[in-house]
């Protein structure tokens, strides 16, 4: 199968990679096709009639190009132990940013405010969000088509890494297999002796060496890669900053359908992106120059965007009706 090329009203010919095209003929990834971007916003605004189909492939294009951006600035710099950027992994970027949002579902984001809380199990304390459904579906996908001509098996695991970490909490809690005379063991005796406690104790120089491994450290690594490679899980979604591709492409798609006037320009923010080392860690940043223009662009359209999505949302879900027309006729259709 050959690459493909679309032409993208946003980001103009998109080349495809065969692996994408495979993904994107799945039933999976084509039922984003009839889910709104902006789910009932359009009935204010008639032209947000995009879907996330064309948020997914615009994601995926942005996340090449600035991993592309990010390899060839990369291969130029003259610095000892600076981490690289391979072919594979530009990829699996792709990838992860062509299946991000799988898992929404209908009326994408009031999917989560008005449909789960109705079915969560009394007690379930466990937030459901949509990157689990995605998860879900990418396995699915991958079951049913031919990916290991380009890809390995721990390439799986790192996309699915890139869409939504590890979950910290599970990893630490302890197993629920675990002997209960074990954890007696592990309390520590009344009777013992002072100097077995003295010696137990981590001297203050251990301390301070801890804290200064974890004073290099922005955020808890919870991934083999992400330890060595931090700046590959701030393009899809950053958790540092929250400036990655997916916010480039909504933002830029959802002001052009909504024919509202923006200056975000993110293609320049990718030419001037660089992975600069900061402390012991190697992270994406941008010149102290454009710093604050990127930050105004940003954020301008993130606040605007703020203001829009939580008003009018209000507006279309409490006064326009869709909140009844949600309650009183789809949610009866889907008890049990």
């Amino acid at each position: 199968m050959e690459a493909k090329i679309i032409n993208d009203p946003i980001w103009g010919p998109i080349e495809l990679h065969p692996l994408c095209i495979r993904i994107i003929d799945t039933p999976q990834f084509q039922r984003l096709r009839y889910i709104k971007q902006l789910g009932g916003i359009s009935l204010v605004y008639p032209g947000a009639c995009h879907c996330r189909f064309e948020h997914s492939i615009g994601t995926s294009y942005l996340a090449r190009s600035l991993g592309l951006e990010l390899q060839k600035n990369l291969a130029m710099l003259d610095e000892p132990n600076k981490p690289d950027i391979t072919d594979k992994e530009i990829l699996c970027l792709e990838v992860a940013g062509l299946c991000h949002d799988l898992g929404h579902g209908p009326f994408s984001h009031l999917f989560d405010q008005l449909f789960i809380p109705k079915f969560k199990k009394p007690g379930d304390q466990k937030a459901w969000e949509h990157e689990d459904a995605t998860l879900n579906m990418l396995n699915s996908i991958f079951k049913n088509i031919t990916w290991n001509d380009y890809l390995e098996d721990e390439d799986i695991e790192f996309i699915k890494n890139l869409i939504k970490k590890p979950d910290e909490k599970e990893q630490k809690n302890p197993s629920l297999n675990e002997n209960p005379d074990e954890k007696e063991q592990k309390k520590p005796s009344l009777n013992e002796k002072p100097d077995e406690k003295e010696q137990k104790k981590p001297s203050l120089n251990e301390k301070t060496d801890e804290k200064e491994q974890k004073k290099h450290c922005l955020y808890e690594k919870t991934d083999e890669k992400e330890q060595k490679k931090p700046s590959l899980y701030e393009i899809i979604a950053n958790g540092l900053n929250k400036i990655d591709v997916d916010k480039w492409d909504y933002f830029s798609r959802d002001c052009h359908m909504l024919g509202l006037h923006h200056n975000f320009q993110c293609k320049r923010s990718i030419k001037l992106a660089r992975v600069v080392k900061h402390g012991k860690e190697w992270h994406i940043s941008y010149p102290k120059s454009e710093t604050c223009l990127i930050c105004y662009n940003f954020f301008d359209v993130f606040l605007h965007m703020i203001c829009y999505r939580n008003i009018t949302t209000c507006l279309i879900c409490f006064t326009h009706g869709i909140h009844c027309i949600v309650k009183l006729t789809i949610i009866p259709w889907l008890k049990p």
